[in-house]
């Protein structure tokens, strides 16, 4: 049963005709080529590392600079207190970005090498060591 053409609908049937002719064209085995075998560009890598390092350590600051001055507004807790919450909050976002950083690299190394991806460590040595 096809839908009917209304004016709402005017050309749905025509798409729907389109769309099922071009994906009977997809190949449904997966790609292998010499590229995704022996791994990604290091510069590639380094940048989706670096992105992923500001996107996490940058949503993470945010979120806990807006606690920090929400409750310094709210408990009258005074800048002094602002500053040194931001202090911290700095030096947090700053290790999590540094720790997320080197964990995708370490996680590109380790698949890059055929092998399976391990439970996340603390420690940033631990993760530039492999």
């Amino acid at each position: 049963m096809q839908p009917m053409r209304t004016p709402c609908n005017p050309g749905f049937p025509r798409l729907m005709k389109a769309l099922k002719a071009e994906s009977e064209g997809f190949e449904t085995e997966p790609m292998a080529t010499e590229a995704t075998e022996k791994g990604g560009n290091p510069l590639i890598i380094f940048i989706i590392s670096f992105c992923a390092a500001i996107v996490m350590a940058g949503g993470f600051a945010i979120v806990v600079e807006a606690f920090v001055i929400a409750a310094a507004n709210l408990f009258e807790l005074g800048v002094t207190f602002i500053w040194v919450a931001s202090g911290a909050n700095a030096l947090l976002a700053l290790w999590f970005a540094l720790w997320t950083f080197v964990r995708s690299w370490h996680v590109e190394r380790r698949l890059r090498a055929g092998l399976e991806v391990d439970e996340p460590k603390g420690s940033i040595l631990a993760n530039l060591r492999g």
